[in-house]
């Protein structure tokens, strides 16, 4: 983080208080949070593409095994199918645009500047890796209802170690022995610098419950909890970040960890050892050099707070600031204290919510609004495939007094039934009859097809959108268009709500955070339509191009045009364009071509594009035999040769 911990001790009264205060928030979340735990996890249950093990059926399992037939309920991934097909809409809708963040000038911006700010956060959204998490961001908010994201901004320095052999030396260098000794060479070597993003998930958010979640920047606080490793602890203790790491590194070397790896539990101290684990039994597990475990973490909370600086000790301000904290789970510790510092001025938090429910702490998921549908389609699929069996199970009336028992009893195929002596010359179909069983479930398969319809009905997401047409009955290209539009509108909507609610407000923080944080002088590449414009491939981008004020370009939720389809569409417009001089004249055909061209994949055709000069620059090239004349003329004797307004660069055979 830019900002460096204020220095307090753990046996002061400010000490005391931001601990007080941070428990105080995180507790009173917590007892409202909880009530939504139990939700997200039978969420992450029914997002599964299988579920675990019963254990009724692992006794059925074990029965089968051992030769006994026995049914397995089963479980249709339905709400996982209906998740995966919204997900796939939504991250093609925002991540499927070239490039993802884009921008426009609020107040007269030039077009140069707006190169340089889209060009450095496409250089941040690459090198920074902030796809991958916004892929399950999006994922998060259709499983739970509700996806967090956390920001903020890093300066990477790395260090890098080798051994090489170095001459040893006297007098600084001066006095050469010819001898070599091996040596330890140790360089700091300048990373990436730039906004950066990561997933939270909603059990381990804790927001202001006075606000619904979709509103948190209105809230007092919010805290986050998470586990550090000592890696990270002393790291960020050498940049002046955290504090009282030599009183955390005293409570624990006895022993008593904090926490292990393995435990997700928000607040818990108590010590979960991995399953397999000898250490604890009395066997010697590894230790780092601080003679901690390898595998122990440091359970802390991180919150975020708008308070006053003079109630709470810190300063003589009497307006609101936001500050961060760092505490442990146990609340005995403060391990960092300091002012966001952000020119945004708002908690580097960025949530969605699935449903554009204004008025409820936490919105339901797909998962959740699947549910009754989801539960009602395994019953009606388990009950059918129940009876079938059940059917395929011969059911017989038996005369034990004229059947040989045993051999009705025999479960292998092919048998004989043996007819006691008291039988013979009698019947055999009196003494045993097979009884006629109705499948009375097969309505059921009937009942599930009537049920997906109510659920793609409720979520929006219907057949066409999966890939999948109806094969009952002939369909028009009408009929597919209009089932089609309807669905796109459903999740339409929910993008458009995701682009203002958090692809939005986090465009403006990156946008913000890079023109307080970012001070290099570089080049990098211009992305989207504006290299057309540009004419050229990369910007300088400085802290000065950089300032402004800068909206990103919502995206209003509509799937990208067919790339293919698109270019045929321009390959018709551009042929008919050259058989009309007065429209032809009014459009550059050149850059038409060449937007055409990459419209169908061709990245590269600017490549063979002509090269324009100047005469002057032309007559040194024809000099220096770099160029010749069209036609290879030599020309008058001590007169320059006739050059042409264009000509490709480079010798000619």
């Amino acid at each position: 983080m830019p900002s460096m911990s204020l220095n307090i001790g753990p046996k002061t009264q400010i000490h005391k208080r931001i601990l007080e205060g941070c428990k105080d928030r995180v507790q009173f979340s917590k007892r409202r949070m909880l009530n939504h735990h139990n939700k997200w996890k039978e969420a992450e249950d029914a997002a599964e593409a299988y579920m675990p093990e019963r254990d009724v059926d692992a006794n059925r399992r074990q029965a089968r095994e051992g030769g006994l037939p026995q049914y397995t309920t089963l479980v249709l991934p339905y709400s996982y199918g209906m998740l995966m097909a919204a997900h796939t809409y939504w991250t093609t809708v925002f991540m499927a645009r070239a490039p993802v963040m884009q921008f426009s000038g609020r107040h007269g911006e030039s077009a140069q500047k707006t190169q340089a700010v889209e060009a450095l956060m496409d250089y941040q959204v690459q090198v920074g890796k902030m796809l991958v998490p916004w892929y399950t961001w999006l994922y998060d908010v259709g499983k739970y209802g509700v996806g967090v994201l956390g920001m903020y901004w890093d300066d990477e320095v790395h260090t890098i170690s080798e051994i090489a052999e170095q001459e040893i030396t006297y007098l600084g260098g001066t006095i050469r022995t010819g001898k070599f000794k091996k040596r330890k060479i140790t360089r700091k070597i300048p990373g990436y610098q730039g906004n950066k993003v990561y997933n939270i998930r909603p059990q381990d958010f804790f927001p202001d419950p006075r606000v619904p979640i979709g509103r948190l920047q209105e809230g007092e606080f919010c805290a986050v909890y998470a586990e550090l490793s000592w890696n990270v602890i002393l790291d960020r203790a050498e940049r002046g970040v955290y504090i009282n790491v030599d009183v955390l590194e005293k409570a624990t070397m006895d022993g008593n960890l904090v926490g292990e790896t393995n435990s997700r539990e928000p607040g818990s101290d108590a010590l979960d050892l991995p399953e397999g684990s000898d250490a604890g039994a009395g066997t010697s597990a590894i230790f780092n050099t601080m003679g901690k475990k390898v595998s122990s973490v440091v359970k802390a909370y991180e919150v975020y707070i708008d308070l006053i600086p003079e109630k709470w000790g810190l300063g003589k301000g009497k307006v609101p600031e936001k500050w961060v904290f760092t505490v442990d789970t146990g609340f005995k510790y403060v391990l960092g204290a300091q002012p966001l510092g952000a020119y945004h001025n708002k908690f580097p938090i960025i949530a969605l919510e699935y449903e554009p429910e204004g008025y409820a702490l936490v919105n339901r998921g797909i998962p959740e609004t699947l549910k009754p549908i989801s539960d009602t389609l395994n019953w009606l699929i388990n009950s059918h495939f129940y009876n079938v069996r059940k059917a395929l199970n011969d059911q017989f009336i038996i005369d034990p007094s004229r059947i040989v028992m045993k051999d009705a009893q025999d479960p292998l195929p092919g048998g004989l039934i043996r007819l006691k002596p008291e039988a013979y010359g009698s019947d055999p179909k009196t003494a045993m009859s097979q009884v006629q069983v109705v499948d009375v479930t097969r309505g059921h398969l009937v009942d599930m097809r009537e049920m997906d319809l109510l659920g793609q009905k409720a979520i929006g997401i219907n057949e066409q959108i999966m890939g999948a047409l109806r094969t009952t009955g002939r369909k028009t290209a009408t009929e597919i268009r209009t089932s089609s539009t309807f669905g796109v509108n459903r999740l339409k909507t929910n993008a458009e709500y995701f682009s203002a609610m958090g692809w939005g407000p986090m465009a403006s923080m990156m946008v913000q955070n890079s023109q307080q944080y970012y001070t290099g002088d570089r080049q990098f590449k211009i992305v989207g339509d504006l290299l057309q414009e540009a004419g050229q491939e990369f910007t300088q981008v400085t802290p000065e191009n950089i300032a402004g004020f800068y909206d990103f370009v919502a995206v209003d939720g509509t799937l990208p045009v067919d790339r293919l389809a698109q270019a045929a569409l321009w390959k018709d417009l551009f042929a008919q364009i050259r058989q009309m001089p007065e429209i032809a004249a009014q459009y550059d055909t050149g850059r038409v071509f060449a937007w055409v061209a990459q419209l169908a994949g061709l990245k590269n055709i600017n490549q063979f594009k002509i090269q324009l000069g100047s005469q002057e620059s032309l007559l040194n090239q024809a000099a220096a035999g770099n160029i010749v004349p069209l036609g290879g003329g030599e020309g008058k004797a001590g007169a320059a040769p006739s050059m042409p307004t264009q000509l490709a660069t480079g010798p000619v055979a």
